[in-house]
């Protein structure tokens, strides 16, 4: 059969055509993230950072965004994010890292910072870091420092079980355990004292919307944790470790909110959270 002359040069040239386009639409309609979703970016304060199995590098990640299986989670030095998952709730504070490992067992790791978890009824919580793996319900808040090597374990509410290096230890509210790399958990041990005598306190303090608000408590230590609270809600908006009072924090949100302080002894254990004080911003 005779073909018309060129034909052939035609046909090559529509197939070297088409073919960058086929690869550019798989390209497009490839899936940035192909983990499972597992969680919700349910509030971010400050900058909240995701790096993906896909190695795109660290992205901004905004409220409402799905967290997934093999994502890795950052906040800024002064930021917060809250991960709601179907069985708990994970806060992370500033300058904290947690990731979620890809596979059939699912956990959360806590890589650096502090994580404050929360899951009641039958939910549990399973929290992993390099050295541990902390299971329970209830409220705990679980630190790890990388510059020690070292994690902490601190039960506000309900009962853990925390395992390192082939041993166990239960944690009932009101204790806490520290891990050193490579060691066994240490013996459950009451937590810190929380600090009293909170400035503002009961009686609310007014301040204009953007003017910093002076914090103060007693005992004055070196460590302590503050946390800025709606006023009928646990979930925690501002949150940052500070050394001793007195402190100044400032927000632009209008309304009336709580705050409280927690003390870390020299191990870096912390206390469960004082009292609250009352705080109203209004408009200037």
């Amino acid at each position: 059969m005779l073909r018309a002359p060129g034909a052939g040069l035609l046909a090559g040239a529509l197939v070297s055509a088409l073919a960058p386009a086929t690869a550019r639409e798989v390209r497009a309609i490839k899936p940035p993230n192909t983990g499972v979703p597992v969680a919700t970016l349910a509030y971010v304060d400050k900058g909240v950072e995701r790096e993906t199995a896909t190695g795109r590098g660290w992205q901004p990640l905004t409220e409402g965004e799905s967290v997934r299986t093999g994502d890795r989670i950052r906040t800024a030095p002064d930021g917060l994010a809250r991960l709601k998952y179907p069985w708990m709730s994970l806060t992370a504070g500033p300058s904290t890292v947690v990731h979620i490992p890809a596979g059939f067992v699912l956990s959360t790791v806590l890589d650096e910072g502090r994580a404050e978890l929360l899951a009641q009824g039958r939910e549990i919580i399973k929290v992993r870091t390099a050295e541990a793996e902390i299971r329970g319900e209830g409220r705990i808040i679980v630190r790890r420092e990388q510059e020690r090597t070292m994690v902490m374990a601190m039960a506000l509410d309900g009962t853990f079980r925390v395992e390192a290096s082939g041993m166990a230890v239960v944690l009932q509210a009101g204790e806490g355990t520290v891990i050193k790399d490579g060691q066994h958990p240490e013996p459950p041990a009451k937590l810190p004292e929380a600090p009293t005598a909170l400035q503002p306190g009961q009686d609310p303090v007014y301040v204009a919307r953007g003017e910093p608000v002076r914090l103060s408590w007693s005992p004055a230590g070196e460590a302590h944790h503050i946390q800025l609270l709606p006023l009928y809600s646990d979930e925690v908006l501002i949150e940052k470790d500070v050394s001793g009072p007195p402190q100044a924090l400032t927000f632009a949100w209008l309304g009336t909110y709580r705050w409280r302080v927690s003390s870390r002894d020299e191990r870096g254990i912390e206390s469960r959270p004082s009292a609250p004080g009352y705080i109203c911003v209004v408009e200037k």
